[in-house]
């Protein structure tokens, strides 16, 4: 089926009859001169809303799990082992790429394949409401907070609104008697999420909490990649050997082994579901290109996720890398300071560091020090790049999607 979406820039009801002619079983338009053309054109008032009603009436009779997640940072991550987990064991569908907004959840609901057993639901909001939308199609049976952090600040206004955006979803689960994933490792969810009956707690911690966590799990390595114990519910201790670098990425895995142990997986399996997920996609993966290595996490960037990736690797590398950082955007009126006191900070470490090139308008309005390169975009970057002779040196990148740091670096 084809559904004629339109948007500030197109309108895809011009090309309902095309996609008829493709092949199309049916059309779906809400231009009443176009739906007269053909008796595959079905008309309704809004394409849209018709595209969720059918995914919500969808979900209504799909008989297996349907498990939501959104978060500041660490969803997609998430999404992907989580689904590499139940894998293992259950025919799984998710969320592909970032379909994660009021158009691709609907779309993620209506492409599972007939015979799934898990759904994975990634819920993505540039503001207040927009998770409620999402749950009211989706109707989770259990779903998880990854974090609460400075992403789309310009939406949200300030952290606290971004935590009562993101509790929407803690908000459908107790209206539906859902159960909530929490990580107690991480700040805001534990009291966000008190309202809820049914949770299962998991981290680090060991506060008064403990007792009541079904997951304890600990960092044993974190360089090049992290290497993780896990005790579930009182059992042997396990051991996991990841592909993910990053201390940041931590609780991604664990909230993956959390919830592969809830639904029954044995230890084998959650393991197996773990080691075997690369990093794909500009997101935590090494790279080598000739003699110089890239540690590439351009996938996306904002103020809490740019200072997790980038603090931990200056951490755990040995060599004086150089750091090709992008702008974060979506910061709204807290982007000036947002980008000042990271560089700010940076500054304190420039012991740690070789070079530093800043790429983006919002890196081009702060103040900055030394030898520090400005970019206005990443080709202006590249064209600079390509008459360097750089050899065995180690790069850090890390900036927003709109940036497309990976366009700076030659492919062979």
């Amino acid at each position: 089926m084809f559904f004629a979406l339109k948007g500030p820039n197109f309108n895809a009801n011009q090309f309902a009859l095309q996609a008829i002619e493709k092949g199309a079983i049916y059309a779906v338009v809400d231009d009443a001169k176009i739906a007269k053309k053909h008796p595959q054109l079905i008309q309704t008032d809004d394409v849209l809303i018709t595209l969720q009603k059918l995914a919500n009436y969808h979900r209504i009779h799909f008989k297996g799990v349907v498990f939501a997640l959104t978060g500041s940072n660490g969803k997609t991550t998430t999404k992907e082992l989580i689904a590499s987990v139940m894998s293992q064991q259950f025919k799984t569908h998710y969320t592909p790429g970032n379909y994660n907004n009021l158009i691709g959840l609907p779309f993620t609901i209506l492409n599972m394949p007939e015979q799934t057993e898990f759904l994975i639901l990634e819920m993505g909001a540039n503001g207040p409401g927009e998770i409620e939308k999402l749950c009211a199609i989706a109707k989770p049976d259990s779903g998880l907070i990854t974090n609460i952090g400075k992403a789309h600040l310009e939406g949200f206004g300030s952290i606290e609104g971004v935590k009562k955006a993101k509790s929407e979803l803690y908000n459908s689960l107790k209206s539906d008697d859902g159960t909530a994933f929490v990580n107690l490792d991480e700040k805001f969810l534990d009291e966000l999420s008190s309202p809820i009956t049914k949770k299962i707690f998991y981290g680090s911690r060991s506060d008064g909490k403990v007792s009541k966590l079904n997951l304890k799990a600990c960092l044993l390595a974190h360089y090049p990649t992290l290497k993780i114990s896990f005790t579930w519910e009182n059992n042997t201790t396990q051991y996991v050997d990841s592909n993910l670098p990053g201390s940041y990425n931590y609780a991604n895995i664990i909230t993956a082994i959390a919830v592969g142990k809830f639904y029954g997986l044995s230890d084998a399996l959650v393991i197996k579901g773990i080691q075997s997920y690369t990093p794909k996609n500009n997101r935590s993966q090494w790279e080598q290109i000739g003699t110089n290595r890239f540690f590439m996490d351009a996938y996306n960037a904002n103020p809490s996720s740019m200072r997790a990736s980038l603090f931990s690797f200056l951490e755990n590398c040995s060599e004086l890398p150089i750091l090709i950082l992008g702008d974060m955007r979506e910061v709204g009126d807290y982007s000036l300071y947002e980008h000042q006191i990271l560089i700010d900070e940076l500054y304190q470490k420039s012991k740690k560091i070789k070079e530093l090139w800043l790429v983006g308008e919002e890196f081009q309005k702060i103040n900055i020090k030394g030898k520090t390169k400005r970019f206005l975009n990443s080709d202006e970057a590249k064209k600079y790049f390509k008459h360097q002779n750089y050899s065995g040196e180690v790069f850090f990148m890390k900036g927003s999607r709109g940036i497309a740091l990976e366009k700076i670096i030659p492919k062979h």
